[in-house]
């Protein structure tokens, strides 16, 4: 396999002198996460994190655009550095599936993070206007068991009224469509620290089609960042000024529900997320 050398790094700012009487602003530490994509059919490429190390991109203008400076850096070295340091190990498969299958198995443990956007994806074909069901549960909080989607009477945020940046979990919304996506935003950090007896924060997952359906297949897609804000964009969230950490796609198929019924024990278990308050890291844990 031919290695790759595109990656660059950058001139370290130890020895620079701003010029006299002009304003200069640093970045501050920025990183970004991908995985080693280079490798031989059957293996699977780790987690490789770069990091743009505080003070080493400088602007006249603004720390944002010092920021900005690293995260273009960032984007256009990260990959040749995972493919260089990265390492590659056999692919984990299992048998999953309605009619099972043998397929790859990603990674369940998640990295240091402090918010989480878990995507309920689905694709022109699986069938229209899958309902999600998103919760915590089992912190003896008041917020368990009170489940984000259409038509669970417990609104979009909780608590409710909240912003994307008060709200322990959001719901984007309710997504009728015949593809697209369905998500919740959940700020385990929060939550963490306003009841701060908590050891671990359960999520968990569930779903059923409301309307027509086809293969039935959906993606569940789960997202975490470090830093920055969180804000509502249409039937999504974004991160603004911080730095997504990991990626994880998990494949299931939901079959119709012989009745529907709003509760979430009568429709498809999906799965949990188990946030770990010390270390700041999840596993997730999908059912089949």
């Amino acid at each position: 396999m031919e290695e790759n050398t595109t990656y660059k790094s950058f001139n370290y700012l130890d020895n620079y002198t701003p010029p006299e009487g002009i304003q200069v602003y640093y970045n501050t530490e920025k990183t970004l996460t991908v995985k080693k994509n280079d490798c031989s059919k059957g293996t699977a490429g780790n987690l490789v994190t770069l990091t743009a190390g505080a003070n080493k991109f400088v602007s006249t203008e603004s720390i944002a655009d010092a920021n900005q400076q690293a995260e273009s850096w960032l984007s256009a070295n990260v990959q040749a550095y995972a493919n260089n340091t990265g390492t590659c190990s056999i692919r984990e498969t299992g048998w999953r599936g309605a009619s099972p299958s043998c397929v790859i198995e990603p990674s369940t443990t998640l990295q240091p993070f402090d918010y989480m956007v878990i995507r309920y994806k689905w694709a022109l074909g699986a069938g229209r206007d899958f309902d999600t069901f998103t919760g915590i549960v089992s912190t003896g909080t008041p917020w368990d068991n009170k489940y984000m989607g259409y038509g669970h009477a417990q609104g979009t945020e909780l608590p409710n009224n909240g912003s994307a940046s008060t709200s322990y979990i959001m719901f984007a919304g309710d997504n009728q469509q015949n593809n697209g996506v369905e998500a919740c935003l959940v700020n385990f950090d929060k939550l963490a620290s306003d009841y701060t007896s908590l050891k671990s924060i359960p999520i968990r997952m569930a779903g059923a089609w409301y309307g027509q359906i086809g293969t039935g297949n959906i993606d569940i897609e789960i997202t975490t960042f470090s830093g920055g804000t969180m804000e509502k964009s249409g039937y999504d969230f974004i991160n603004v000024d911080g730095s997504q950490i990991q990626q994880l796609n998990f494949s299931k198929n939901i079959p119709y529900p012989p009745n529907w019924v709003n509760d979430v024990d009568q429709v498809t278990n999906i799965g949990y997320i188990t946030y770990n308050v010390d270390s700041s890291t999840a596993k997730v844990v999908i059912t089949y």
